[in-house]
């Protein structure tokens, strides 16, 4: 038995260490995946800031040259950096001389734009380009990545392009936007036969990355830092409930020996009293009876002869709609010559209390003819002893079960400290440094402590989500229409912001649930639609519900948001899962809850949906 136990505690404890791997894997996942996912966003973020700026001096350039082309070039003073353009030759008025003697030389656009980009990359870094696959001047020829682009643009309707490439003087971002032949462009190149609208080349930016670079490395610390820091509390708590947990089955252990050992001696006991055997003819007379029979029962073996054995039945213990006056364990043996077994039956003694016994009867047939019956009894009183310490045990199990539920409750109390206190760090740090910052510092805590938050969310509803069957209130009626108007208070300040219409069903069908869970399901419902409402219109929503014939109360709840395509119906209703391309602020975890919710109240939920039509949720609950 000791050996029994101890192989049965080596299980246990095995069984645990692999959910303690499997939770540290768990967890290490979640974290590394919202570490990677932190990552790959402030890249993205810091290509984006590059791109922006890039356009900013594009914008500027394209201004200038449009500036330029519609005063058909400007006049300028020729000197050693700006003489006679050769390419302009064909221009009857390129020179020019003013009255005072002033020898004036026409600057066009172009001339002009290539100019001011060598100024501006000569003082802030930032080079620009003017060029085109067949240039006027031979210094505004292509580069191979240039060409490449232009030959994009005369071959498809693409008319910009961005990329980050590499070179001797590091990584730039560059960026270049079709050039279309304007009227003012013609004066230069009608020559070359270029007609207004057509693509006569490309001006391009090229952004240093070297500076954003050294920012995002700082926000990509900051990211592993604070991981980390979450990684090891959700070790440490792990840590914490595998050794609370080690201790329970270690005590669960302790007290299934104790309860094998009680079990053991009782059975020790019994054998040593022995059962009852007796023998009873074809009226159910008693024959035979071992001596065991006078030592449970307290009556002499001549007492017992020829007595009925259903007399020592105490009466409530009969099986009503046998056609005879005997008992459970007799009459129906002898009736159909059947062996039957009968538990809980209640024995008279003579000088005590009726005892519950377990009798197992088996017929005697002489002759094809059923002579009478073999009865062996034995005390079940033990027994049901042990079933009424093996309840108390289960309640006790029941108890301990509890109050893991509210350690893990607990622990998720702790995971939410780190967090709290990573974004009241970064706030201080914004507070106190704030003007020491450029706005992509700011920008930098603003998104960590973001990221903070949506962890803490993540945590709050992962602990809801655990605890839809565990922390439930009894089912008892509920008015729906209650429950509606308490989940739009709730939501009201999102529905003001949003604009929405929300048609509510008057007087809808009562249902027996859980209020609590069901507010909590109606508000993720219609949340759900004004978070995915669509950018084209105001959010309408309707609720209602009806009676089905099968007595249960079905309910829905419809939109006009942006729909859900057909093959995610299910997935929609998985944890974590987020579908489409459209990115609102939440876990993933909100109709998770929702389905759990309606399967605790033995209904389910469907959705009706097509992409960019709205969608019907609809779910039933007992009437």
């Amino acid at each position: 038995m000791q050996d029994a136990l101890a192989e049965r505690l080596g299980r246990a404890q095995a069984r645990l260490r692999r959910h303690v791997v499997l939770a540290l894997m768990g967890w290490s996942v979640l974290v590394g995946g919202s570490l990677v996912w932190n990552i790959q966003n402030e890249m993205r973020q810091t290509e984006q800031l590059a791109t922006r700026e890039a356009r900013i001096h594009f914008n500027k350039d394209i201004a200038f040259r449009r500036w330029a082309t519609r005063h058909g070039g400007v006049y300028v003073p020729v000197d050693e950096r700006t003489p006679p353009s050769p390419w302009m030759a064909h221009i009857p008025d390129r020179d020019v001389v003013t009255d005072s003697g002033q020898p004036l030389t026409l600057m066009n656009p172009a001339y002009m734009l290539r100019q001011m980009m060598e100024e501006y990359a000569a003082e802030y870094s930032v080079r620009g380009r003017i060029t085109s696959l067949n240039p006027l001047n031979p210094n505004n020829a292509a580069d191979e990545w240039e060409a490449s682009v232009l030959q994009r643009f005369a071959t498809s309707d693409v008319r910009e392009v961005s990329e980050v490439v590499d070179g001797p003087d590091g990584s730039h971002l560059r960026l270049m936007r079709a050039m279309i032949t304007e009227i003012g462009c013609l004066k230069c190149h009608a020559g070359q036969g270029y007609q207004v609208g057509d693509i006569r080349g490309g001006i391009g930016v090229s952004v240093p990355l070297d500076g954003f670079r050294t920012l995002q490395s700082s926000a990509l610390r900051l990211q592993a830092v604070s991981h980390g820091i979450i990684w090891m509390v959700g070790v440490v708590g792990i840590g914490i409930g595998g050794s609370r947990n080690r201790k329970r089955i270690e005590d669960e252990q302790a007290d299934q020996r104790l309860l094998m050992e009680l079990s053991h001696r009782n059975q020790t006991i019994l054998n040593s009293v022995g059962e009852g055997i007796v023998g009873i003819d074809g009226t159910c007379a008693v024959i035979f009876a071992s001596p065991s029979v006078t030592r449970i029962l307290g009556w002499s073996e001549t007492e017992l002869m020829g007595k009925k054995f259903h007399d020592l039945i105490e009466p409530g213990t009969r099986v009503e709609g046998v056609p005879c006056p005997g008992v459970n364990s007799c009459c129906p043996t002898l009736m159909h010559g059947q062996g039957r077994q009968s538990v809980g039956e209640l024995l008279r003694r003579k000088d005590a209390p009726p005892l519950p016994v377990e009798v197992q009867s088996s017929p005697v047939v002489e002759g094809g003819r059923v002579t009478g019956a073999v009865l062996v009894f034995h005390d079940i009183s033990e027994r049901l002893e042990g079933e009424v310490r093996r309840h108390e045990l289960l309640e006790r199990l029941e108890r301990s079960n509890h109050d893991l539920q509210d350690f893990a409750y607990v622990v998720s109390h702790d995971l939410q400290e780190p967090l709290r206190m990573v974004s009241s760090y970064m706030g201080l740090v914004n507070r106190r440094y704030a003007d020491k910052l450029d706005d992509d510092g700011r920008d930098f805590i603003a998104f960590a402590v973001d990221g903070a938050k949506r962890m803490s969310r993540m945590i709050a509803d992962l602990v809801d989500f655990s605890r839809v069957e565990t922390r439930g209130h009894a089912f008892a009626p509920v008015n729906m229409t209650q429950v509606v108007e308490d989940c739009l208070a709730n939501l009201a300040l999102s529905i003001d912001e949003t604009g929405a219409v929300i048609a509510v069903q008057p007087d809808l069908p009562s249902a027996m649930g859980d209020r609590e869970q069901l507010v909590r399901l109606m508000q993720n419902l219609v949340g759900n639609a004004l978070k995915f409402r669509s950018p084209d219109r105001p959010p309408q929503i309707r609720i209602g519900g009806r009676l089905r014939d099968d007595g249960r109360r079905e309910y829905w709840v419809a939109d006009n948001g942006i729909g859900i395509a057909a093959e995610h119906h299910q997935r929609i209703f998985m944890i974590f899962q987020r579908v489409g391309a459209t990115q609102v602020d939440g876990t993933g975890i909100g109709l998770s809850v929702v389905k759990r919710i309606v399967e605790r109240h033995g209904g389910e939920i469907t959705v009706e949906s097509e992409l960019g039509q709205g969608a019907t949720f609809r779910f039933d609950l007992p009437g």
